[in-house]
């Protein structure tokens, strides 16, 4: 007998074993087999009699004691791999990232207790009492429990959705004790938070989280509990999608519209995505959660392919907060870039003793350092890009290559002393203007800057009242619940909206619906004050109005005239490589392959046209269908994967145009 084997290494091709007699194996078993001067995992995806080959075949050496893994799951795999264009052997990487490296897995009969969340104070309880709405939104979804559907769970900031799928996660394990349920998250905070919470409502049932910031030990086991079904819950990032659950049967992707779910490096994937294609393979129902739907998402429900239920009011007493515009063309301006009108309703809020969010998605202290004398930028060296000051670390940074170096003091162009000044705001910079303003208020900063650990700290402060005025990026603006939270302030409503992205305007208007809908949760009504120097846009008056279905009508219609996604589909392109002109002779090459066939735009530089001293430029291609060109992007992957000085990548439904 022989063994076809796929290894998780960046190929896309099986290798062949012979099975010894005293060895039983089947599709779907985990093995070790000998490749090269090593011994490697591989997965077992077919048995035959005999292959045509003249290479002398080496013997499986053992197989792990673990449940094979299901054929449907191997049929995902196969997909993924196929529609991303990517190797399957990465695709069995991320399958394989917590596996662990020994024969005998220990079946521990404390595994459960190991594998829960540890370090932080629970509190174990039922679920809460639905509302009338909530109940009806929890029957809709477990009345299509059974086989594949997609349902969207669309309800308002603070409606209580994630209540909603647990309850319909507990109603789904009460029927079926084995069973299964993945819970995908798009932050690592957000997914060590809601696990707080899960293991309160389902302890018995061993949840487990899964992200990168795991130990490896704790992945281990995690990756065991969900293999060997000792866990019935999952919470996890985008990669979790790849455990090789052992009886799944159901998937929730909360705040799906986020584009985190898009890996840009590495295996290029969409989360989101995906977790509807693994939930066809395996007939479950998937739940996409959101208060924001994607405009593919929305677009599908108009199209009857998803089903949809709606949650229109808060949980409880609570209602929407008040939304005021604040008008930076004529409100006086006062320090940490805070208009009247946000200074006043601050101090109003503090004097209530309640909380403060102030929300600017940038980081670090200041946009750019530039000379007052002779006007040099402080540039990264590696990347066409300027450097952001963060005072607090005494750094300059590149954020997309890492760079740094020390604040200059002198000018590195005319060598005056005492010239360089910051211009331009990052979240640093509104912490140090609150803390002249407003001395006694305890303020702190939260952004990607800093550790899940850390972060998770800092949203603990804030829940127990340690905290007045948290200032923060994107990260505080999904799925945080603060009770004593009344005020949000968006230091700049515009920023996002003035580059070359076509979700742009969608993008920008989600984040802004979803910072708002932090603020007043609970009993106390909120507000929001929006600083904006366009008060007339159509996402400051969607957002004023309350009119989300309209935004998005006309979002929708301007997308079918252009003909951009959610109505065609793209596939980028990119090709980079520290000599410019072999990167522009591989661009143009791909470019006249394709010319012809279907619509293809470039080759042209990238918005960050160099990037960690590669140079980069861009193909883009528009087409009504991916599978139609999947032999194109194919040729193109094979022909230039051997390049060593060019690098080609593929980008099937990019997120990101940098």
């Amino acid at each position: 007998m022989i063994a076809e084997v796929l290894l998780p290494i960046p190929l896309d091709r099986p290798f062949y074993y012979l099975v010894p007699d005293e060895i039983q194996i089947s599709v779907g078993d985990y093995v070790r087999v000998p490749f090269g001067n090593r011994v490697a995992l591989g997965l077992v995806t077919d048995l035959k009699d005999s292959i045509e080959s003249d290479l002398e075949l080496k013997y499986i050496k053992d197989k792990l004691i673990l449940p094979s893994m299901a054929p449907s799951f191997i049929k995902f795999i196969q997909w993924v791999s196929n529609y991303n264009i990517v190797p399957i052997g990465m695709v069995l990487k991320m399958v394989f990232a917590g596996m662990p490296r020994g024969k005998f897995m220990p079946l521990g009969g404390d595994l459960a207790q190991s594998t829960s969340v540890n370090d932080v104070n629970m509190e174990v309880g039922k679920l809460p009492q639905l509302s009338e709405d909530q109940s009806d939104a929890c029957n809709y979804i477990v009345e299509r429990s059974t086989g594949f559907s997609v349902t969207v769970l669309d309800g308002k900031t603070g409606a209580g959705k994630t209540e909603v799928y647990c309850t319909a996660a507990e109603k789904l394990l009460q029927e079926c004790a084995d069973a299964q349920v993945l819970v995908l998250l798009p932050e690592i905070v957000l997914a060590t938070q809601l696990m707080k919470r899960i293991y309160g409502y389902f302890s018995t049932c061993n949840p487990v989280e899964w992200h990168s910031e795991l130990t490896v030990k704790r992945r281990r086991e995690n990756w065991l509990a969900v293999t060997r079904g000792t866990t019935s819950i999952v919470v996890g990032a985008r990669s979790a999608l790849f455990l090789p659950f052992k009886n799944l049967k159901m998937i929730i992707v909360d705040e799906e519209h986020e584009s985190s779910y898009k890996q840009d490096s590495g295996m290029i994937y969409n989360a989101r995505d995906m977790a509807i294609v693994l939930g066809k393979h395996v007939d479950i129902p998937v739940v996409l959660c959101t208060a924001t739907p994607s405009l593919e998402t929305m677009n599908n429900i108009q199209q009857k392919k998803y089903n949809h239920v709606v949650l229109s009011r808060r949980f409880g007493e609570a209602v929407m907060p008040d939304i005021i515009v604040a008008d930076m063309r004529k409100d006086e301006l006062k320090k940490a870039w805070m208009s009247t009108c946000l200074y006043e309703k601050i101090c109003e809020t503090l004097a209530k003793q309640q909380q403060v969010m102030l929300f600017l998605n940038r980081r670090g202290y200041a946009r750019l350092v530039l000379c007052k004398q002779c006007g040099h930028k402080v540039n990264c060296p590696n990347c066409c890009t300027w450097l952001t000051e963060h005072r607090v670390l005494g750094a300059m940074l590149c954020h997309y290559c890492a760079y740094s170096c020390e604040i200059p003091r002198e000018c590195p162009s005319c060598q005056e002393y005492n010239t360089m000044s910051p211009y331009g705001v990052g979240i640093e910079r509104i912490l140090e203007g609150i803390q002249e303003l407003i001395p006694t208020a305890r303020s702190v900063v939260l952004s990607s800057d800093i550790s899940a650990k850390q972060a998770n700290s800092i949203v603990e402060q804030v829940l127990q009242g340690e905290v007045d005025i948290i200032i923060g990026t994107q990260i505080i603006a999904k799925g945080h619940n603060f009770p004593k939270l009344t005020l949000v302030g968006v230091i700049d409503a515009d920023l996002g909206l003035g580059n070359s992205d076509l979700r742009a305007t969608e993008k920008t208007y989600q984040l802004l619906h979803q910072v708002s809908g932090r603020s007043g949760r609970y009993k106390e009504k909120g507000q929001v004050v929006l600083q904006t120097y366009d008060p007339e846009s159509a996402v400051i008056k969607s957002l004023l109005s309350s009119n989300r279905d309209d935004f998005y009508s006309v979002e929708l219609k301007t997308r079918k005239v252009a003909e951009m996604p959610p109505y065609m589909r793209l596939v980028s392109i990119i090709i980079s490589g520290r000599e410019e002109i072999g990167v522009i002779a591989v661009a143009n090459e791909i470019v006249a392959s394709m010319a012809g066939k279907i619509t293809v735009w470039g080759p042209a530089p990238a918005p960050l046209s160099l990037l960690n001293n590669m140079h980069r430029y861009r193909v883009l291609l528009k087409v009504t269908s991916i599978s139609a060109i999947k032999s194109l992007l194919s040729e193109c992957r094979e022909k230039y994967k051997k390049l060593r000085n060019v690098r080609v990548v593929i980008d099937v439904d990019p997120m990101n145009f940098i």
